[in-house]
């Protein structure tokens, strides 16, 4: 298993950057590599919730079946996910309001590579580089898409 953090402070409350987390087929705005997001509801409420993402990444296209394992409104968030390869994804996204007008967002990336030739494959795709770069792209994309609105 491997873990990615990455935080950023948006100067918003956390309930203007917690209306962007809950519709997850907003993801497109947030990350560069997201083609799309369907089979998803209006909003994340609770835990059992399922959606697929299509990205986009190494030339190709990847879809993802992701399910919500915790919900705290307006404070956690924690999906995951396969990308294929077998490779495993879990997303734990966390507000922590600052004061009233802005909030720290932190996105943490654990993940897991399958053993054996699948894995290899996997890393060789950049499995590892991609998930750094993803964490990126969210955390700055949702401060770019809450401070915009």
């Amino acid at each position: 298993m491997a873990i990615i953090q990455r935080s950023v402070v948006i100067d918003r409350p956390a309930a203007d950057v917690w209306a962007v987390l809950e519709d997850v087929r907003r993801l497109p705005e947030l990350s560069a590599s997201t083609i799309e997001v369907t089979e998803a509801p209006e909003r994340l409420t609770h835990a059992g919730q399922r959606f697929r993402q299509v990205v986009r990444a190494v030339g190709r296209r990847f879809d993802s079946e992701w399910e919500v394992l915790e919900l705290e409104a307006e404070r956690r968030l924690v999906i995951e996910g396969s990308v294929g390869y077998g490779v495993r994804y879990r997303l734990i996204e966390t507000l922590e309001p600052l004061d009233a007008g802005s909030t720290r967002f932190e996105v943490c990336i654990d993940y897991r590579l399958p053993f054996g030739p699948l894995g290899k494959v996997a890393e060789r795709l950049g499995v590892s580089r991609l998930a750094e770069q993803e964490a990126g792209e969210v955390a700055a994309g949702l401060k770019r898409v809450v401070e915009s609105s």
